[in-house]
């Protein structure tokens, strides 16, 4: 099993969303208004520094991560580096 946690500009959660429908993925986290700094520069959720994120988790088969990477990595490449998608996958197994 492999936890996924997506990061990602708050205009694209849709598009994440479509994603993780279009694979049935059967459950996932997703936590709003996320607020930080990252290579597409800060997003604060003020006039100085406008926009916020949303963060996902899911934990999948390995082969499941390795299509939603794909999926990812094609979002990513046509919003462009500026909006801000970022992917992790971290093993994981199941204590409860």
């Amino acid at each position: 099993m492999k936890l996924l946690m997506i990061l990602v500009d708050s205009n694209h959660q849709e598009d994440v969303d479509k994603i993780l429908d279009a694979y049935n993925v059967k459950g996932y986290t997703e936590v709003p208004n996320v607020l930080g700094k990252g290579v597409s520069g800060r997003k604060l959720g003020s006039r100085a520094f406008p926009g916020s994120n949303t963060l996902y988790f899911t934990v999948v088969e390995g082969n499941m991560c390795e299509t939603l990477c794909a999926e990812l990595k094609a979002l990513d490449e046509k919003s462009g580096p500026e909006e801000g998608l970022t992917a992790f996958i971290l093993d994981t197994e199941r204590v409860v």
